[in-house]
């Protein structure tokens, strides 16, 4: 099952992948259009409900509760998520994995993001603290 997801994710973001890449330089062409647009993705691997949400930047363009802050810190690290500085604070050790894709372009540049957390609330303090906070 994990094998399989993991193809379907990348397949997914593999093609979310190709089509930032192919629609940032036509959106820098338009003044109110997002610079930047990001796909996240939240999988449970031990079962739960899918979450994905759309993550624009400028923030004031998205959908996604926590998009000033995400802006900021994917601005000071150039764009990408890896970059991100860990968020202070403490998770439980309760194994709960999930699976994060993040899909999409900054100001033109294509990324994509996947990594497999112990649980949610790392998920959440590794990528900066407002990324995955859904």
């Amino acid at each position: 099952m994990l094998k399989q997801f993991v193809s379907a994710a990348a397949v997914i973001g593999a093609a979310a992948f190709a089509q930032a890449a192919a629609a940032g330089p036509a959106q820098a062409l338009h003044a109110d259009a997002p610079h930047s647009r990001f796909q996240v993705f939240l999988h449970p691997l031990n079962g739960g409900e899918d979450v994905t949400i759309t993550l624009d930047c400028p923030a004031g363009l998205s959908e996604h509760p926590n998009a000033e802050r995400v802006c900021a810190q994917l601005e000071d690290a150039g764009g990408r998520i890896d970059r991100i500085p860990a968020a202070d604070g403490m998770c439980t050790k309760e194994y709960d994995p999930v699976q994060v894709v993040v899909s999409g372009h900054w100001q033109g540049t294509p990324q994509l993001f996947v990594e497999e957390y112990g649980n949610g609330c790392e998920a959440v303090m590794a990528t900066g603290g407002a990324l995955l906070d859904l």
